[in-house]
């Protein structure tokens, strides 16, 4: 029988125990999805004018990214907002970029009360 260590020295212990402090620490799970870029406003546009260009009908294009001819119609409709896996096939099959960089958005900070009133606001002459 191997030899048991004390004062939990054991090495087979001290890995579990580091395992199970990793799988039961805090996990940031939207670190992933912080990124900078995000759908093109065209998208659908842009996979229908791609497949068009390359005269390819939507049945042949499913077929490249081995998906259903149903699913290339409800994306170049806009009913459809692909995954990240459909939308890496469509691009590198189309050689066409999916995703834009977002451009940065200011943000002005409420000043408080002010003493314009609702015309003011709507540009409305006083009489």
């Amino acid at each position: 029988m191997p030899e048991r260590r004390v004062g939990g020295s054991d090495p087979v212990i001290a890995e579990r125990l580091s395992v199970r402090a990793r799988r039961m620490g805090t996990k940031d799970v939207l670190k992933d999805l912080e990124t900078d870029e995000d759908f093109a406003a065209d998208l659908g546009d842009r996979v229908r004018h791609a497949r068009e260009s390359r005269g390819w009908k939507q049945a042949e294009l499913a077929a490249k990214i081995n998906e259903r001819a149903s699913v290339i119609a409800k994306l170049e409709s806009g009913g459809l907002m692909p995954d990240d896996v459909l939308l890496r096939k469509l691009e590198r099959v189309l050689e066409v970029r999916l995703k834009e960089k977002l451009g940065k958005v200011s943000v002005k900070k409420y000043a408080g009360p002010s003493s314009a009133t609702l015309g003011d606001l709507v540009g409305l002459d006083p009489r």
